[in-house]
C-alpha cells in the first residue's frame, strides 16, 4: 500500500488511498489513455471504503467480493460473486478496460498461484495528498480480547445443526481445543443463537481456507461450501451419507458426531499427554 506524508493517510483516509493508488496506476500506464488495468484488492472493510473511489478515478468497473475470476474467451475477464445474501451467484463481465475488484478472503489457494512474473517497484508519491477530508474521527474503541480469527486460522472445527443444540456445541469446542483450532459455526447454529455470529463460516459469514477444516454435523449448503471449499484438507462427520459436505471432503465419516468427535478428542489428548 502506498504511504503518504499527509496527516490524513495516518488516519486511513479513503480519499488519500484512492488518490495515491489512482496516481500510481495512471503514471505506470504512461500513455495518457484510460488504463487497461485489473486491480485486485483484499475484501476488507478498509478497502471497501476506498475501492469504489479508486474505480471512479480510473473510469473502471467496480466488482466487490469476488470468489472466482477467469478469462471469458473473448479477450475479457469474468468474475463470480454471491448476491441476495448468497442465495445466487452472479457472473460479471465488465465492459471497461479497467477493473477494480475485491477478493474474498480464502477464495483462492496460494497453491494455485505461480511464481509472480512481475517486479516490486518502489515509488515516491507527493506528501501533500490529502484526498477529501470527508469525515472526522471522534474516537477509537479497542477490540475485545479473545476474539475469533477464522480467516487467519490454520485449523478450524465447525459445529453444524447436527450438534443438536447450544448445550451440545461443547463437543465441537473440545475437539477444537485438542487440535489447537478455532471454533466455527454454520449459519443455522448462529441463527439459533448457539454461537455468536463472529464464528459463522460461509458466504454470509467468513470465507476461510485453513490447512484443516473439520465439519461436525454440517450438511453442506451451497452457501457454506462457498465459504470453506478452498480448505486444504476437509474432514466431514455426518449421519447422512448423502450430505453435500461429503462432495468436497477428502475424508468422510458417516456416523454419530457425538461418538466420533469425543473419540477423536480423547485420542488427541492422549497423544499430547493431556
Amino acid at each position: 500500500m502506498p504511504t503518504c506524508g499527509s496527516r490524513y493517510s495516518t488516519r486511513n483516509s479513503p480519499g488519500v488511498y484512492a488518490e495515491a493508488l489512482g496516481a500510481l496506476i495512471v503514471r505506470e500506464n504512461g500513455d495518457g489513455k484510460p488504463p487497461s488495468t485489473v486491480v485486485l484488492l483484499p475484501h476488507t472493510y478498509q478497502v471497501a471504503e476506498f475501492a469504489p473511489q479508486l474505480a471512479l478515478r480510473l473510469g473502471a468497473a467496480y466488482v466487490p467480493s469476488i470468489s472466482e475470476a477467469a478469462a471469458d474467451g473473448r479477450g475479457g475477464l469474468c468474475f463470480q460473486r454471491s448476491i441476495l445474501q448468497a442465495k445466487l451467484q452472479a457472473e460479471v463481465r465488465p465492459r471497461t478496460r479497467a477493473v477494480v475488484a475485491t477478493v474474498q478472503s480464502g477464495a483462492f489457494s496460494s497453491d494455485e498461484a505461480p511464481a509472480p512474473p512481475g517486479r516490486v517497484v518502489e515509488v515516491c508519491l507527493p506528501a501533500d495528498m490529502q484526498g477529501q477530508p470527508e469525515r472526522e474521527t471522534l474516537g477509537r474503541v479497542a477490540a475485545s480480547a479473545g476474539g475469533v480469527d477464522l480467516p487467519g486460522a490454520e485449523r478450524i472445527v465447525t459445529a453444524g445443526r447436527g450438534v443438536g443444540g447450544a448445550d451440545e456445541v461443547s463437543v465441537a469446542a473440545d475437539l477444537a481445543t485438542a487440535l489447537g483450532a478455532e471454533l466455527g459455526a454454520s449459519r443455522p447454529v448462529v441463527d439459533n443463537g448457539w454461537l455468536p455470529r463472529e464464528h459463522q463460516v460461509g458466504s454470509s459469514g467468513h470465507t476461510v481456507a485453513p490447512d484443516l477444516y473439520v465439519a461436525l454435523g454440517v450438511s453442506g449448503s451451497i452457501q457454506h461450501l462457498m465459504g470453506m471449499s478452498g480448505s486444504r484438507i476437509i474432514v466431514a462427520v455426518n449421519k447422512d451419507p448423502e450430505a453435500p459436505i461429503f462432495s468436497v471432503a477428502q475424508y468422510g465419516i458417516v456416523g454419530d458426531l457425538h461418538e466420533v468427535a469425543p473419540a477423536l478428542t480423547r485420542l488427541l489428548n492422549e497423544r499430547a499427554g493431556r
